[in-house]
């Protein structure tokens, strides 16, 4: 088609151009698919979906980004669609794009993609997106929340996150550098990171994290393993334990493990928030 009949089917309605030189064959809302698509026409052929738009496109649990508040080195003027989030996608350093719209474009000296895609879409690899969200988020809990579920779900490894990391040189939060240090000792939920920090705060001996534990049963699995004292703990987040069938599962598992002698101690993540040294103390006199 023309430009001169694309402006006119833009003109009369039948089409829009959500962004320069993007055009949409309908006038309607946007789906997030169309979002991706458009902002990556928008931006060129070096762009790549990156931060909270490409963890979404790996499946991660995260959500698009809604806040107009404005990231470090993030130029141009953009605002939040009616029909969702904010795309963000990443330049190679030196393209002078601007965000526009529903784009949020960041720039980056590292490399982008490396041909990498998802669905036809040209995307960054979960460890660099997840260390990108990492180093933007203004919560502990919300770079553990990243870090871990990137983890859980397979999308990538610890090495692979040390190897991102030290690419941010100076850009490295403290956070990102803890995070990323307490899943290499095997940790793999935020709640495991709030109990580890509430065993600290009371000085008590490192456990085994993650360890296994044989019963008659079968094997099952706890987040922290004394195994020399019999003692373990469990730090139960509330959205694990929403179905009765998962409940119930974990009381079974429970069982088993006090079958063969170990003492299980259960942590709710909002009382290690709200009181690490309490709960870290409960378990000291029995492990030290």
């Amino acid at each position: 088609m023309t430009p001169y009949r694309m402006r006119t089917a833009v003109r009369a309605g039948r089409w829009q151009e959500p962004l320069p030189g993007v055009f949409v064959g309908h006038s309607g809302p946007l789906t997030r698919l169309e979002r991706w698509h458009a902002a990556l026409h928008f931006a060129g052929d070096a762009a790549a979906l990156s931060h909270r738009s490409a963890l979404l496109a790996w499946s991660a649990k995260t959500e698009e980004l809604t806040t107009r508040r404005r990231a470090a080195g993030v130029r141009g003027e953009y605002a939040v669609p009616q029909e969702g989030g904010l795309v963000e996608v990443t330049v190679p350093q030196g393209h002078h794009l601007r965000s526009r719209n529903f784009v949020v474009v960041h720039q980056s000296r590292r490399p982008v993609a490396d041909g990498v895609t998802v669905g036809g879409l040209k995307v960054c690899s979960p460890a660099r997106a997840a260390v990108d969200v990492a180093v933007t988020v203004q919560r502990r809990r919300d770079v553990d929340h990243v870090i871990s579920d990137v983890l859980q779900r397979g999308l990538c490894t610890v090495t692979d996150l040390e190897m991102e990391a030290a690419l941010l040189g100076r850009r490295l939060t403290a956070w990102l550098r803890q995070a990323i240090g307490e899943a290499r000792r095997g940790m793999r939920s935020v709640g495991e990171a709030d109990l580890r920090r509430a065993l600290v705060q009371a000085g008590v001996p490192e456990p085994e994290w993650g360890a296994p534990i044989e019963t008659r049963g079968g094997t099952y699995f706890v987040d922290a393993y004394w195994r020399h004292a019999k003692v373990a703990a469990e730090a139960d987040g509330a959205a694990f334990h929403l179905s009765a069938a998962d409940w119930g599962s974990d009381l079974e598992g429970q069982n088993a493990i006090q079958s063969v002698g170990v003492r299980m101690f259960r942590f709710p993540v909002r009382r290690l928030r709200a009181d690490p040294l309490g709960c870290g103390l409960e378990l000291l006199p029995l492990v030290a």
